[in-house]
């Protein structure tokens, strides 16, 4: 498939655009060797239109590097998508280039944090064609109100296409930058510069080694600068008054904290795997070229050295990733467990609390009953007594003289006011005694939903 062919098929799925859709904000830089103007000053061309008719009009070079930037991380590369494409067909590169290209115009994601090892495949011609995408730390000030600066740190990255060809003619360098003119660019000219009466063949290496010096030593500070931050929330943490109401919300921030900077250190081991694999691949071709007798054994050593050190490098601050990685996963495991037995205490506590609640409720429900009880006792007396008014009762004889005398018919208020006691203690009786069994059968199927047919069956 080619280029044009696979970046359409892969063009929907990006968030945002990888390429600018302005040809008048473009952002290209442009270096030739040799030089046809008499110097390695790069080309400089701010309209992708003008960018396509100088690689269409110039003669290829012995050795072309093309430059491209972007305003920042979340902005597409200074390139329109048509220009990238055609310098790509000119040089009949393949779709591998245009695959790294779509993670341009945005921030790298975590998702892509394996993604960019480098892919090389030789040419029927013997030239080789390489790429490879890798992301780095890299630091900038902020000013603070109090006149000082603090460090802070972002993730950005960097893609490479280097083609190789033994004969000297048609050798192809490409740049992707995440920002305007970054430091590595003027390394780049600088290196261009150095080499521009050299040797090819010698200095096959001399750009790769130019973006990895510039790159790689930034993960050792970056991570310096999150061991930091893991040494003082763990300070904090292991410092922490969980008995107190402050405490335990501070343990829940740190907790937070920590959590965040582990988020951090998840994706650092897949980005460096990146960059270790890309170096071996270096170290490959190095030994490829050196056994075909395409370099000396001067350079071949000066490389196959310069690229060692760089693979001790990347093994160094994976272990040191892993090592920080285990102290915050260690710190939060244990901020966790004590905030779970916080927590645990809290609720025993409730709990106990409750108890005592349902204690004095139930003595108070206790006093209640025999209130109750008492009054249904005295509740059809009375009724019957209001009923039957004071008819029973005389306490004077006709003439008025004093004389306390009861009713022949007493008897009424006898066989009407026991038989209604006996009735309503009867009926209360009844009500409780029901409601007794009904929360005993509630309580029954509770207790047998919770054994499930397993233990029914064997019980």
């Amino acid at each position: 498939m080619s280029s044009s062919g696979h970046y359409e098929s892969i063009k929907p799925y990006p968030r945002k655009p990888p390429f600018t859709t302005n040809p008048e904000k473009s952002h290209i830089y442009v270096s030739d060797t040799p030089a046809r103007n008499g110097t390695t000053a790069p080309y400089v061309f701010g309209n992708s239109q003008e960018f396509e008719r100088h690689i269409a009009a110039t003669p290829k070079p012995g050795t072309r590097v093309v430059s491209v930037f972007s305003q920042n991380s979340l902005r597409p590369l200074g390139i329109t998508e048509n220009a990238f494409l055609s310098l790509l067909k000119h040089y009949d590169a393949g779709p591998e280039f245009a695959d790294l290209a779509v993670s341009f115009g945005d921030k790298p994601h975590s998702a892509d944090a394996g993604h960019g090892d480098m892919t090389m495949k030789q040419r029927r011609d013997g030239s080789h064609d390489m790429q490879y995408l890798f992301a780095f730390p890299e630091d900038y000030r902020l000013a603070n109100g109090g006149g000082e600066e603090t460090i802070s740190w972002t993730i950005r990255q960097v893609a490479v296409f280097h083609r190789y060809s033994p004969s000297g003619a048609g050798n192809l360098w490409v740049f992707l930058h995440a920002k305007p003119k970054p430091k590595v660019q003027h390394s780049i000219e600088e290196t261009i510069q150095r080499c521009a009466g050299g040797n090819g063949r010698e200095n096959w290496f001399s750009l790769h080694s130019t973006v990895l010096s510039s790159y790689l030593h930034n993960w050792r500070w970056y991570l310096r600068h999150l061991g930091d931050d893991v040494e003082r929330l763990v300070d904090i943490a292991l410092t922490l008054d969980l008995s107190s109401t402050d405490g335990t919300k501070n343990g829940h921030t740190r907790a937070l904290a920590l959590q965040h900077l582990d988020d951090k250190l998840l994706c650092i081991p897949a980005r460096l795997t990146v960059a270790l694999s890309t170096v071996r691949s270096l170290e490959q071709f190095n030994e490829l070229l050196h056994s075909r007798r395409l370099c000396t054994d001067a350079a071949f050593q000066h490389w196959a050295d310069e690229m060692a050190y760089h693979r001790a490098q990347i093994e160094g601050q994976l272990k040191s990733a892993s090592v920080l990685e285990r102290k915050v996963q260690r710190i939060l495991n244990l901020l966790s467990v004590a905030l779970g037995l916080k927590n645990q205490d809290t609720t025993v506590g409730i709990n106990n609390k409750m108890l005592k609640l349902t204690n004095e409720t139930f003595d108070d429900n206790a006093t209640v009953r025999v209130v109750t009880l008492v009054t249904l006792i005295y509740l059809p007396a009375s009724f019957v007594s209001t009923l039957l008014g004071m008819n029973l009762f005389s306490f004077e004889d006709p003439e008025g003289a004093p004389n306390f005398t009861i009713s022949k018919e007493f008897w009424i208020f006898v066989v009407l006011a026991v038989p209604l006691t006996l009735l309503t203690l009867a009926s209360w009786y009844i009500f409780t005694r029901r409601r007794m069994l009904r929360r005993k059968f509630k309580r029954a199927s509770g207790e047998l939903d919770e054994k499930g047919p397993t233990e029914m069956e064997e019980a």
